[in-house]
């Protein structure tokens, strides 16, 4: 079995993933035509105003990445696609309570390029249908009959929850390091997408640790690559509000790798930062410090070693089609503009 070959151009142009992630689905079209189909299904109820609001968010075109990375690697070990699909579907269900309850807890007025669901529905009833995001996804796995399956998404969830606790407490710590980054990294967007390449837990014992790697540095590019953009674009390209983290308290990659560079940007946020962050203004100028001394570049680095972490995983499988579309899938976690 020949080492996947890997190149990465820094100078090339950012990409946008929406549509770069269509060439991908044509390898498994059917499979993820039947996910959109269970994502409409689970999403039904007899109380109107939750598949209004669910599909406020979920009709915004989001990029599928999940469901997509489950039912990849499903096609390229060999496992049950219908549980793959089952596990994509879930995945997808709960990464969108996440960002229904994301948006209440900071404030977030734009998502996926439309105003939040909070801006139109209320914070109550955002929250409460990501709670019914939740169960659906649960209900969902639980229906396979897989005990595997629901011990380790409910491991994964509580892994997410753990994560979401942990950046919230540490919002508004100057002394950030990026170690404690990355372990709420790892814990909030990681776990999920690990579980996905793990297609829910079903994968056979040599195929499964080396998967569950895949996903975890593939969950690492792609938050990384996510924060870079909200240290250099606005919301007419991210589709949500831009330089957000840094206003929440937040310090990113780009943030603390340029202050590793520069020890006078730290001194600058530890005086900008209060309980509830700092004043966009404030927010702007400090990226634009973080901008010159190179952090941002340095996350992209960090992002693309992570990003050749995962594809090396992949030798495990044999060689198809589907094993190069999951490296693709590591390669536009990075090179994405959106």
């Amino acid at each position: 079995m020949n080492q996947l070959a890997v190149h990465f151009d820094l100078a090339l142009p950012p990409v946008n993933l929406r549509r770069r992630v269509s060439d991908l689905w044509a390898l498994v079209e059917e499979d993820m035509e039947l996910v959109e189909r269970q994502l409409t299904e689970r999403m039904d109820s007899p109380i109107g105003r939750i598949p209004e609001v669910g599909s406020h968010l979920l009709g915004a075109g989001g990029k599928r990445l999940r469901p997509l990375l489950a039912v990849l690697v499903a096609r390229a070990s060999g496992c049950d696609i219908q549980a793959a699909v089952a596990a994509g579907c879930a995945a997808e269900l709960i990464h969108s309570a996440t960002l229904f309850h994301d948006d209440v807890v900071d404030g977030g007025s734009v998502r996926r390029g439309r105003p939040a669901a909070r801006m139109i529905y209320g914070n109550g009833l955002a929250v409460l249908v990501g709670d019914f995001c939740l169960a659906r996804g649960l209900d969902l796995v639980a229906a396979t009959g897989s005990i595997t399956m629901v011990r380790t998404l409910a491991a994964t969830v509580t892994e997410m929850a753990e994560g979401e606790v942990a950046q919230l407490e540490g919002a508004g710590n100057p002394d950030a390091t990026i170690a404690a980054y990355l372990q709420v990294v790892d814990r909030k967007t990681a776990s999920l997408m690990a579980w996905c390449a793990r297609a829910g837990g079903i994968l056979p014992p040599p195929l499964d640790e080396p998967l569950a790697r895949y996903g975890r540095a593939l969950g690492r590019a792609f938050q990384i690559a996510d924060d870079i953009l909200d240290c250099t674009t606005g919301e007419s390209t991210t589709g949500k509000s831009s330089g957000r983290d840094l206003q929440e308290g937040k310090l990113t990659l780009p943030v603390l790798l340029a202050c590793e560079c520069d020890p006078d940007l730290r001194a600058r946020i530890r005086e900008s930062l209060r309980e509830v962050g700092m004043a966009a203004e404030t927010a702007h100028a400090i990226l634009q410090s973080v901008r010159a001394a190179g952090g941002v570049e340095r996350a992209r680095r960090r992002a693309l070693a992570f990003a050749d972490e995962a594809i090396a995983e992949l030798v495990a499988l044999p060689s198809s089609a589907y094993r190069e579309a999951l490296a693709e899938l590591a390669r536009l976690a990075v090179d994405r503009v959106a």
